[in-house]
């Protein structure tokens, strides 16, 4: 559920304003906000966070040499150093092992680029030189050019390499040549000091390595680190918002605290010289949003909504629903027991697996746990495992268990006229709970009669749609359809009429237009409850890929010896690719279908997720205990 909010104005003698907001940050149950009072100073203090971010970018990196470190085989041993320092020093540390790597790329290319060349030393060449009185050139010509290059004034030519593409050759000569088509290549080191720089940098590359991966081993405590800059950070932002007036002896700050948290506040200021003073929202001011979740669904169903935006603070809190017919939309669509069945499976290894999950992966957990579990349960129903029906021989050898199978079977999804129609009905049923739901709300909420009346009558304008669309051309359902007419009929001429009241005014312009909009949402829910036959076509489609691969799969097996080695493997790759498929289609429309056709007509968002102001480090030595 969404909490109540009050908002409080603080107040206290300027000395105690730090003490009182220590203590505020460790009750951690108000979301501070500056003082928007006119004539009054801040406090204005600056506030940095390039010390925090600095620690936590070390952290990234230090999680990042860490897995180098393990896929190298390198024993991390226990960092003995200053902690404090390593937010500067694993920056440079980091940057130092970058520019051994590239060194190390550049003197592999150039040692790449003198291999045709050979082993050679750059001292004895130019030790020749000297003593020969002789200028020696190397070359490079491509193969095409080669025989029109002529070399004179040479004393001696020599070939050292020569393939399909390039010519190298070495000339000596008493002054120095110039060959046209030819490239000079002139060299400052060789292969010999290469091949040794590659080794100091491999050495370098490793001690920096384990000096990094060392380090690792007070992760934990260079995080906490960061928690505690960026508690520095978040009370400087606190501090900064408040107010001072007579003459700087007093402090206001501005607070949202949950109207069920107002007495443990009260606690956390016994020993302080504050008063809480309580105040009204400012006209059109954003409230923050706290939800506070009060079942398994909620709590999960939480998560699903932070994905798209926060409820408003008017909002009633729409996760337990949307968590309910997220689980259904995604069965629906996954539409296949044995899927189910082999991702309730890993999850269930994933639960035992995992001892000390975090909070946000247990939650994954027992959400994805539900999913494939229903998922699982609506595959028995319709019979489907793997793309393969119970129907087909393929199930006979597991008798008696294909059996039970069938008498399971409860709905027939070969029947994709039905099905269709089932989807549409789904989606009827969905819109129609919204439009309850703002109903109620607008009731119970603001006092608003008419909202609840207009709902009431486009459900019922939606249903009628429904019986004249269905039973159009029905032998023996003339009624429904007649009637169905006449129902539209009269909710179109109420809707016209309570639209116009809604308008508030007596002028006939804005009651026509009250009037012409309100009906024109009639095409955005036909629009809307089309949409829900994506679910039919979801399933459909994944029942047809797996059915795809299978008939892949038994066609090989059938093809000699070749084809049976070959089946296995390409009915592992395409269920498992369609399982990835059906997965993203299960979660991206089963979602959709609530954030956007759902939202539109019960829910407001476009809320302020609320931040306490709290020591996040407390929290997180909590959570680890």
């Amino acid at each position: 559920m969404i909490s109540k909010m009050q908002k409080l104005l603080l107040a206290g003698p300027r000395k105690s304003k730090d003490s009182a907001l220590i203590a505020l940050q460790n009750a951690g149950i108000v979301e501070t906000q500056p003082f928007n009072g006119k004539n009054y100073t801040v406090d204005g203090r600056s506030v940095s966070t390039s010390e925090s971010d600095m620690t936590l970018s070390a952290v990234k990196i230090i999680d990042r040499y860490a897995v180098i470190g393990e896929r190298s085989g390198i024993i991390k041993e226990q960092y003995s150093g200053d902690v404090e320092k390593l937010a500067y020093e694993i920056p440079l540390l980091d940057s130092e092992y970058k520019k051994i790597k590239e060194e190390q790329v550049h003197t592999s290319n150039k040692m790449k680029f003198l291999e045709p060349w050979g082993v050679f030393s750059i001292s004895d060449i130019k030790e020749i030189e000297k003593q020969g009185n002789l200028r020696i050139q190397f070359w490079d010509v491509s193969q095409k050019t080669a025989p029109q290059v002529k070399v004179e004034g040479a004393i001696a030519e020599i070939v050292v390499f020569s393939d399909n593409e390039r010519k190298y050759f070495i000339t000596f000569s008493k002054r120095p040549l110039k060959l046209r088509q030819c490239i000079e290549v002139n060299y400052d080191t060789d292969l010999i000091e290469l091949k040794k720089k590659i080794e100091d940098l491999a050495a370098q590359e490793i001690s920096l390595l384990k000096k990094l991966v060392d380090i690792s081993s007070v992760r934990d405590d260079l995080f906490r680190l960061y928690l505690k800059k960026l508690n520095e950070v978040n009370f400087n932002r606190a501090a900064k918002g408040a107010a001072h007036v007579l003459d700087d002896s007093l402090f206001f700050l501005q607070a949202w605290c949950p109207v069920n948290e107002l007495d443990n506040l009260k606690k956390a200021f016994q020993n302080e010289n504050v008063t809480m003073i309580p105040v009204d929202p400012e006209k059109d001011e954003r409230i923050p949003t706290l939800m506070r979740p009060d079942s398994i669904s909620s709590e999960l169903g939480g998560d699903l909504v932070n994905i798209y935006d926060t409820p408003a603070y008017t909002d009633w809190d729409p996760s337990s629903w949307l968590f309910f017919s997220f689980v259904f939309f995604f069965a629906m669509i996954m539409a296949d027991g044995g899927y189910g069945l082999l991702l309730f499976s890993f999850m269930v290894y994933l639960k035992f697996k995992l001892k000390k999950p975090a909070p946000g992966m247990k939650r994954f957990i027992s959400l994805s746990l539900i999913l494939s579990g229903t998922t699982m349960v609506y595959g028995l129903l319709s019979g489907g495992f793997f793309g393969i029906n119970i129907d087909t021989p393929a199930f006979a050898v597991l008798e008696p268990l294909t059996t039970f199978l069938k008498y399971l079977r409860n709905i027939n999804t070969s029947d994709n006229a039905t099905m269709m129609l089932v989807s549409i009905i789904i989606g009827m049923v969905h819109i129609c709970i919204s439009l309850v739901l703002k109903s109620v709300r607008s009731f119970v909420d603001n006092h608003d009669f008419i909202t609840p009346i207009i709902n009431t009558v486009w459900i019922a304008a939606i249903w009628a749609f429904y019986f004249w669309y269905k039973y159009d051309g029905v032998a023996g359902s003339e009624y429904l359809t007649q009637n169905g007419m006449l129902a539209m009929k009269i909710c179109g001429g109420l809707l016209v009429v309570f639209y116009g009241i809604s308008a508030k005014s007596y002028n006939p312009l804005k009651i026509f237009m009250s009037s012409f909009f309100g009906l024109y949402n009639g095409v955005q829910f036909f629009s809307d409850v089309l949409s829900y036959i994506r679910i039919f076509a979801l399933g459909l489609s994944g029942a047809l890929l797996a059915q795809t691969f299978n008939n892949l799969s038994f066609d090989l097996w059938n093809g000699g010896i070749a084809g049976a080695l070959l089946a296995p493997f390409i009915f592992l790759l395409g269920h498992t690719l369609n399982i990835a498929l059906c997965i993203m289609s299960g979660v991206i429309h089963g979602l959709r279908l609530n954030f956007l056709e759902w939202y539109r007509w019960s829910f407001d968002g476009n809320g302020k997720r609320f931040t306490p102001f709290k020591d996040l480090l407390k929290t997180y030595v909590k959570s680890e205990n």
